[in-house]
């Protein structure tokens, strides 16, 4: 797979939900799923049960494998309850909320730029402990013969 870090797949999950979904709503508007007659659950609701099941998984299971799956799985939550970032902070003052895109690019924004930052910010700080794992396996001199 291409992203090989943890937060990268959780980034690519993410942008490519928000993708997929502003995608769906554009290019068929009224569409949703009604698994029960008559009741609209929006994909945000979704999206907190698949970080529910992410988190837990995330607890249950700690190979490597499982890690690059569980953040696909989480950057799929994260993506589908951000998407609909509108309906969770609803102001009165401004209507339509739901289709004003500022605040998701916003969002998509600060949660795109930590997904890169973090991996490099990992590996900073983890680049001094394997230079004095380096430092303290090197020889000694010899000590000095003039002495």
């Amino acid at each position: 797979m291409m992203f090989k870090h943890p937060a990268a797949r959780v980034a690519a999950a993410f942008v490519l939900t928000v993708a997929a979904a502003r995608l769906v709503s554009v290019a068929v508007p009224r569409f949703h799923l009604e698994l029960i007659p008559g009741m609209h659950i929006h994909h945000y609701v979704y999206g907190i049960f698949i970080l529910t099941a992410a988190g837990y998984l995330a607890l249950m299971f700690k190979g490597p494998r499982a890690t690059m799956w569980i953040a696909l799985l989480y950057g799929l939550g994260v993506g589908l309850t951000f998407d609909e970032f509108g309906f969770w902070i609803d102001p009165p003052f401004v209507r339509g909320v739901r289709w004003n895109t500022n605040g998701l690019l916003i969002v998509i924004a600060t949660l795109a730029a930590a997904g890169l930052l973090v991996p490099l910010l990992v590996r900073r700080a983890r680049a001094p402990e394997q230079s004095e794992v380096v430092a303290h396996t090197r020889a000694k001199p010899f000590p000095d013969p003039s002495i």
